[in-house]
């Protein structure tokens, strides 16, 4: 067992009826994870879903994926582009069929026979040494004739039976060995490089601080090097992004700052409703519980969560759901959440008939005075501002825009000095994200932390709260109820019950 730190994920593994399931299980442990085991028919992929893993992973077993496996071809079909599926044995035969392969006799048959491998030192075989012994246990492999067009090989043994398969663009990834087996030398790593991979895209994943390992070419010594930099990079990755993004649109004919303040001083903005009283008449005066519902088609940490959604029928969803929505939450960023400025106009569009109708939310990378003004323009309440991102000069700069233009925004903090910023802005609405965005952990205990810390500083006064990132079932909101919490930001999980999402929102409502 490796004595590197922990990585904590939450993996969901479907058991094909193997005794090696176990082995995988404690192997995962020993590295940090937390792992639920379900039989292959029994669980459904909504069940899946309800649980919100971060990994699956499919078991060996006995059999032809084709007829053994249950679930498991089903569970890569609907997770792939997600969030990461590995697969084990029988779990690499399953990705290989789904993708369009044919799995076949090998060639040999191999019980408890070591061979060694050559790998592409990538994925689960990041820093794994070459020509290590690897444990075999098959007489069934992938077809190297049918090798589908979107895999490609990973690992091969010395006389060319396929070892290891990749997607090669969805974050799922296979070999035919076991890595758990005693006999497989650098099992461990490649347990830790599983875990260490984050959303549906290769090109887009985010490792955790602690997995990111490195071989010291002068010692041999392992060494951790931290990976906050790494998803702080992501993150600034995307703020620069919009900067250029922005460049680009400020300068077309007719868009320019100038031009957008001629049509805001022309009475072109839609009404506006106000953010605050609509949160305060909801929680305070009422006493209820108050949702944001969110529309995200995908995120940086969990790939694509629902790219065929239409932004309009799901927003009129919310609206109609129930009155405890109080705002909708429209991403506008393109490149990572798939979001635009177009669905914020055109949602605003559909909902603005609707009696007591929600505000909307522009969620967006928010930089400098035109964003505010755009999102205005477009049928925006609200906008969001996040500290972490923002010198408090520019800070209060856009804060104090955003009032000028009517909008009490929501101000989003993650820690306590964040949380001393918001305070000294002396904004209304703070948002607490419960994901750390410096290595995309959620902790449900930040908000509880946050309205604490609040209280015992006499800082909570007229201040509402909401709760964002995280909160995926009613039993979280009933949890958050008994601290006083009761404004909720839900996104993904709203975004994954396709037409049973009015009936989920009710449940929210009545936890």
């Amino acid at each position: 067992m490796t004595s590197l730190p922990p990585i904590n994920r939450k993996v969901l593994m479907i058991d094909n009826y193997d005794s090696f399931t176990w082995n995988l299980y404690q192997f995962l442990s020993q590295e940090g994870a937390d792992v639920e085991v379900f039989r292959n028919d029994q669980i459904t992929i909504e069940e899946i879903e309800a649980k919100q893993p971060e990994i699956i992973l499919i078991s060996p077993g006995p059999g032809h994926p084709k007829t053994d496996s249950g679930i498991s071809r089903d569970v890569i079909q609907h997770f792939k582009g997600k969030i990461p599926v590995f697969g084990v044995c029988m779990g690499q035969q399953c990705i290989y069929e789904v993708f369009g392969g044919n799995v076949e006799f090998a060639g040999e048959i191999v019980h408890g026979k070591t061979s060694t491998i050559e790998h592409d030192n990538k994925g689960m075989f990041k820093n794994v040494p070459q020509g290590i012994a690897i444990t075999r246990y098959h007489s069934l492999a992938g077809s190297k004739q049918t090798l589908p067009d979107e895999l490609e090989v990973t690992a091969r043994t010395s006389n060319g039976i396929i070892m290891g398969v990749r997607h090669k663009k969805y974050t799922v990834e296979g070999v035919q060995f076991h890595p758990e087996s005693i006999l497989t030398e650098e099992g461990h790593l490649m347990i830790r490089n599983i875990l260490s991979v984050r959303g549906g895209y290769w090109d887009k994943q985010i490792e955790d601080e602690e997995t990111k390992t490195s071989i010291n070419n002068n010692s041999n010594e392992k060494i951790i090097i931290s990976n906050e930099k790494k998803s702080e990079s992501i993150l600034t990755k995307i703020f620069e992004q919009r900067k250029k993004d922005y460049e680009l649109i400020m300068n077309q004919p007719g868009k320019s700052f100038e031009d957008l303040n001629k049509y805001y001083k022309l009475n072109l903005s839609p009404k506006l409703i106000s953010f605050y009283d609509k949160l305060n008449k909801i929680i305070n005066e009422k006493n209820e519980i108050s949702i944001l519902s969110e529309i995200k088609r995908a995120s940086p940490s969990k790939g694509d969560i629902n790219l065929q959604i239409n932004s309009v029928d799901q927003a009129l969803n919310y609206a109609n759901s129930s009155k405890n929505i109080a705002a909708i939450s429209v991403l506008t960023e393109p490149n990572w959440f798939k979001g635009s400025i177009e669905d914020l106009r055109l949602i605003r569009l559909a909902i603005d008939s609707i009696e007591d109708r929600p505000c909307i939310l522009r969620k967006e990378f928010i930089f400098n005075k035109y964003q505010i003004l755009e999102a205005r323009l477009n049928g925006a309440d609200t906008v969001l501002l996040i500290v972490k991102m923002l010198e408090f000069a520019k800070l209060k700069e856009l804060y104090d825009y955003s009032l000028e233009l009517g909008m009490e925004p929501l101000v989003e903090i993650n820690n306590i000095d964040e949380l001393k910023l918001a305070v000294e802005l002396d904004c209304k609405i703070i948002g607490v994200n419960n994901r750390n965005l410096n290595n995309f952990n959620v902790d449900l205990n930040t908000t509880k932390l946050i309205k604490d810390s609040l209280i015992d500083n006499g800082g909570e006064k007229d201040r509402i709260l909401i709760s964002l990132s995280g909160i995926n079932t009613k039993e979280d909101i009933a949890d958050y109820k008994k601290s006083g919490i009761n404004g909720f930001l839900i996104g993904e999980a709203l975004m994954r019950k396709g037409d049973k999402v009015g009936e989920f929102i009710n449940e929210l409502v009545n936890a």
